[in-house]
């Protein structure tokens, strides 16, 4: 069976049991329906249905049991307290079936072309990161077009403006890195289990941060950014960051963030040319007031 499918199937279990409890046959029912809306073939056995149920778990940490009593009725034992990894991952299951779909409807559904790379690697980083395996890579520096080979014990994926990136820590230095997926090759995962029980908190760690860049030991700074009217419209639809909130509304729109004003948001900030001004702090000022003269002297 395609990876598509059964990564869909779990979404659509998901997304059932979410909106409450439910027999086998309602189960097996939705799944039907679900087939004959998709095209494809997503009626399974009741086994292979347990089986689903212990990868959902396993994958998003979303816990499925059945009543023991009655009609024994499926539900959502437990969830993530904080459960947008799990939701972003369900997401990216239902994307994949997207996708593979949309290649029956070319002429309807327009996909954007430009695809990042090294997501055929996510499937297999997610096994070893919840096994604790111990895997090898070749990782390709961009900026100095060095390959070198890597020995790591994963910790975790974390996304950043479209791309995936593993978090892990180095077996050469014992310092925890990030490797871009697009830039990995020959993954091997081992079956040997590493048994270092790391304290960090991935997801404190990246609590402030505008990309992957980790900023440790460091403060964030509370940013402030003008926008024009039109501009804030999309801005209010689409974050900046999950810190954001607005503090003016009238005829331009104040935001404030509470991030550490990386390379990567500064060039978040670029993009959006005239339609937004900083207001501090000043050091965030200069920085872009800097990178604006510098590229204004690239047409002089």
């Amino acid at each position: 069976m395609a990876k598509d499918t059964f990564l869909s199937r779990y979404s659509i279990l998901v997304s059932r049991l979410e909106k409450g409890p439910a027999s086998l046959e309602e189960l097996m029912n939705c799944l039907e329906r679900e087939s004959d809306l998709h095209g494809k073939e997503f009626n399974v056995s009741q086994r292979t249905l347990q089986r689903d149920f212990q990868a959902i778990y396993e994958q998003c940490n979303i816990e499925i049991a059945n009543e023991r009593k009655g009609d024994r009725r499926y539900f959502i034992k437990s969830k993530p307290d904080s459960p947008e990894h799990s939701q972003r991952l369900l997401e990216s299951f239902q994307m994949t079936s997207i996708i593979s779909s949309a290649q029956n409807f070319s002429n309807a559904v327009f996909m954007e072309s430009r695809q990042p790379k090294g997501l055929e690697h996510f499937h297999g980083l997610l096994h070893a990161i919840n096994n604790k395996l111990i895997i090898t890579f070749d990782h390709h520096k961009y900026w100095d077009d060095i390959i070198n080979n890597r020995k790591v014990h994963p910790l975790g994926l974390k996304e950043a403006k479209g791309r995936w990136y593993l978090i892990a820590v180095d077996c050469k230095d014992q310092k925890t890195k990030t490797f871009g997926l697009d830039r990995i090759e020959n993954l091997d995962i081992s079956k040997t289990k590493y048994r270092e029980k790391y304290t960090i908190n991935l997801k404190n760690s990246f609590t402030h941060s505008f990309g992957i860049i980790n900023f440790e030991n460091e403060e964030p700074s509370k940013v402030k950014l003008e926008f024009t009217l039109e501009q804030a419209k999309y801005v209010k639809a689409y974050p900046l960051h999950h810190s954001q909130v607005v503090i003016k509304d009238e005829e331009v729109v104040v935001i404030e963030l509470t991030v550490y004003p990386s390379y990567d948001f500064i060039q978040e900030l670029l993009s959006f040319g005239d339609e937004v001004k900083v207001l501090a702090p000043l050091s965030l000022v200069r920085d872009v007031k800097k990178m604006l003269a510098n590229a204004l002297k690239q047409y002089s």
